[in-house]
């Protein structure tokens, strides 16, 4: 069982800079158990929102351009690809939002 002023310390160090992995690994040695650093150690979850937006935009509007001005399609479709991977990512992130 880990205790409160344990997982103070600890998440004093990874403001400090200190890695996690390095953490994660001396905590073990110490003997506790991965549920205990679960407690401390939240997973990463990634939000590529912005960057799908921002290309899916840009590229959405050079191939019309290039649509327009060639004939050619391929590029279009990327940008509305990208449009579909932005819907997809705000789905996945209303998702992991519910399970918390």
């Amino acid at each position: 069982m880990i205790t409160e002023e344990k997982i103070k310390e600890v998440k004093r160090l990874l403001r400090k800079g200190r890695p996690e992995g390095e953490l994660r690994e001396k905590l073990l040695k110490e003997g506790f158990t991965n549920e205990d650093l679960k407690k401390i150690f939240k997973p990463h979850h990634y939000d590529m929102r912005a960057w799908y937006l921002f290309f899916g935009t840009t590229i959405s509007l050079v191939g019309l351009y290039l649509f327009l001005q060639t004939g050619g399609l391929l590029i279009l479709i990327l940008g509305v690809l990208l449009f579909v991977a932005y819907y997809f990512e705000i789905k996945r992130l209303e998702r992991l939002k519910g399970t918390k």
